[in-house]
C-alpha cells in the first residue's frame, strides 16, 4: 500500500462511511456480506461471529439500507441475536420496520425459543420498537396485538398502549 493511500485511510479511520466508500463497499455489498455471513454462523453456531456481524450492521450509514438489513436479520431463524437486532430497530425507529415486526408477531415466537423467555418478555422487545417508531401504523399494530389470543403478547401490548397514553 502506498503512503498516500495509507494516509488517506488513517485520516478517515473513524469515518466508517468514508472508509466504505474508499474500499468500494456499498450498502448492497455490506448487506449481502452480513446476511451470507449470518447464514454461515448459524451453521457453525458461532455466537461471537453473529455479534460481530451485527456490529458491522450498526456501521451502515444509510437508514433505509440499515432498516432493510435489520428486518432480514429479524426474520432469519437460527441465529442468537434477535433481541439485539430488535433493539437496533428500536434505536433506528424506521417506519419500514413495522412490516417485519408484524411478521414476527403474526408468526409466533417459536424460532425465538433459544432465548428461554416467556412470550410477554419477547413481546416487550417489539412493543418498545413499535413505540419508538411511533407512526400511526406502528401504534395500530400495538392496538391490534393488544387483542391477541396470546395472553402474554396481549398483556404487553396493552401495557405499552397505557404507557403511551393511547
Amino acid at each position: 500500500m502506498d503512503k498516500e493511500l495509507r494516509q488517506l485511510l488513517d485520516d478517515h479511520m473513524h469515518d466508517v462511511p468514508r472508509l466504505y466508500q474508499l474500499a468500494g463497499v456499498t450498502p448492497a455489498t455490506i448487506q449481502r456480506h452480513i446476511l451470507d455471513g449470518m447464514a454461515a454462523t448459524i451453521a457453525e453456531s458461532d455466537w461471537e461471529a453473529q455479534c460481530t456481524l451485527l456490529a458491522m450492521a450498526r456501521t451502515i450509514a444509510h437508514p433505509e439500507a440499515k432498516a432493510d438489513l435489520l428486518g432480514n436479520l429479524l426474520l432469519m431463524p437460527g441465529h442468537a441475536v434477535h433481541q439485539e437486532v430488535t433493539r437496533e430497530m428500536q434505536d433506528l425507529a424506521s417506519p419500514s420496520s413495522v412490516a417485519c415486526i408484524r411478521a414476527v408477531l403474526e408468526g409466533g415466537f417459536d424460532f425465538l425459543e433459544y432465548t428461554c423467555s416467556e412470550d410477554e418478555v419477547i413481546a416487550k422487545w417489539f412493543s418498545h420498537a413499535l413505540a419508538s417508531i411511533g407512526t400511526p401504523e406502528a401504534i395500530d399494530l400495538i392496538r391490534e396485538f393488544a387483542a391477541s389470543d396470546n395472553a402474554g403478547i396481549a398483556g404487553e401490548m396493552r401495557y405499552r398502549l397505557a404507557r403511551l397514553g393511547c
